[in-house]
């Protein structure tokens, strides 16, 4: 038996060492490179690197369509904050628009209001000379005027292809042409209190302006002149003013001049439309139309302190009031019965009447200097004609004008 006498240990090889540092070297790397394959397939379980892939859905084609929620509103909003009226320099600022005494109102209506006969129109005089140049003037050749115990009506037609103002006895007799300038639209005449003048719009500059002239038709003189719309003029009983309607502002208020043009002033400050002025025969007051409340109603302005009041109240369109001679009752027409019938109430807002029961439209109420009839205009013919009526609900109706044309916006005057 032999025996190591060497005092010297034994060593380790080195390479068993290197060989051991490079395995475990190797053993992190594929660890850390397990970990991260592992990783991105729990991210990505599609990824071309995992050989067990989840079953792929077909693609789904998704298409959105655009379907608006809102409407343009063809009708002005309601609104239910009461008006701010901005009155002109130097007037006296109305506090309050108010509402008539009475709460409600007893709508009487006539139980059986006969449509009558349709009355042939009565031999026609005259028609009226056409107008004739005079320079850069429009001269009319005067057109003779019948005295009429019963008064005149003056209107618009368009039976010569354009809208011109006539004038007739309102008993149908004694036709005249007043104004008929060709390819220009003459209408909503308006006669004076006296009955020597009348009032009329004409859109022969372009856009409605405001014009008056002698009742025989002459001496056509032109009051306004502007881009905007100025119509539905009226005469003060006094016949020293004319109010009438504008959008010079944007949109239709009511406006004032003096007969010869000058001294404008605006009268209401809507921001709605106030149209269709009428002056109260005691001069006091101006009645009107106005969508301020989303509909049409009635209200009247006092000339001197601006202060206004609503008569009429409700859903329906009550528009085109007219005052009677005496002050006391507004003519009007409204829809609250399905179609256009006429009404009247009382200045003060109660006691309001149904006139007539037509299923066609009657409109645009004008009454007798008397205050015994209304005429207005109808559609009971098949187109728009003038009918008249006595003054009480239910009488019978009679057919002025029987023309196959238009005849329209009637005023008695005298």
């Amino acid at each position: 038996m032999s025996t190591n006498t060497d005092p010297t240990p034994r060593r380790a090889s080195r390479y068993g060492a290197i060989a051991l540092n490079l395995f475990t070297i190797c053993c992190l790397i594929s660890t850390a490179w397990m970990g991260g394959y592992f990783i991105l397939l729990l991210l990505n379980p599609y990824s071309a690197l995992n050989p067990f892939q989840p079953l792929r859905l077909p693609p789904i084609a998704v298409i959105a369509t655009f379907t608006s929620t809102s409407q343009i509103q063809t009708f002005p909003p309601t609104f239910t904050a009461e008006p701010t009226l901005t009155p002109p320099s130097g007037g006296e600022v109305p506090t309050q628009i108010q509402p008539p005494t009475a709460t409600s109102q007893q709508i009487v209506a006539p139980s059986d209001t006969p449509t009558g006969p349709t009355v042939a129109p009565p031999t026609r005089i005259g028609g009226g000379p056409s107008p004739t140049t005079d320079g850069a003037a429009i001269t009319n050749t005067p057109v003779s005027i019948t005295t009429s115990a019963v008064g005149h009506l003056v209107f618009a037609s368009t039976r010569n292809g354009d809208a011109d103002i006539f004038i007739i006895d309102s008993d149908g007799n004694n036709e005249q042409l007043l104004i008929g300038e060709p390819d220009v639209n003459d209408e909503n005449p308006a006669m004076s209190a006296d009955g020597r003048k009348f009032a009329f719009q004409s859109d022969r500059d372009g856009d409605y302006e405001i014009f008056t002239a002698n009742i025989d038709g002459t001496g056509v003189a032109q009051l306004t002149s502007n881009t905007r719309v100025d119509a539905n003029p009226v005469w003060s009983p006094d016949g020293t003013k004319i109010a009438f309607e504008s959008d010079r502002n944007g949109n239709f208020d009511i406006w004032t001049m003096n007969a010869d043009g000058t001294g404008l002033t605006q009268m209401t400050f809507s921001i709605r439309e106030d149209r269709a002025p009428a002056w109260s025969p005691d001069g006091t007051t101006l009645a009107f139309h106005t969508n301020r409340d989303g509909n049409y109603e009635i209200y009247t302005i006092d000339v001197a302190s601006k202060l206004e009041t609503r008569l009429t109240s409700g859903t329906a369109n009550n528009q085109n009031p007219a005052w009677s001679p005496d002050s006391q009752q507004i003519a009007y027409d409204s829809d609250q019965d399905g179609n256009k019938e006429l009404y009247v109430i009382d200045a003060g807002g109660t006691s309001e009447v149904r006139m007539t029961n037509d299923p066609s439209s009657d409109t645009s109420p004008s009454w007798s200097p008397d205050g015994a009839q209304l005429a207005f205009e109808t559609t009971r013919n098949g187109n728009l004609d003038i009918f008249t009526m006595e003054a009480f609900a239910g009488a019978q109706v009679v057919s002025i004008l029987g023309d196959p044309a238009d005849d329209k916006m009637p005023w008695w005057g005298r």
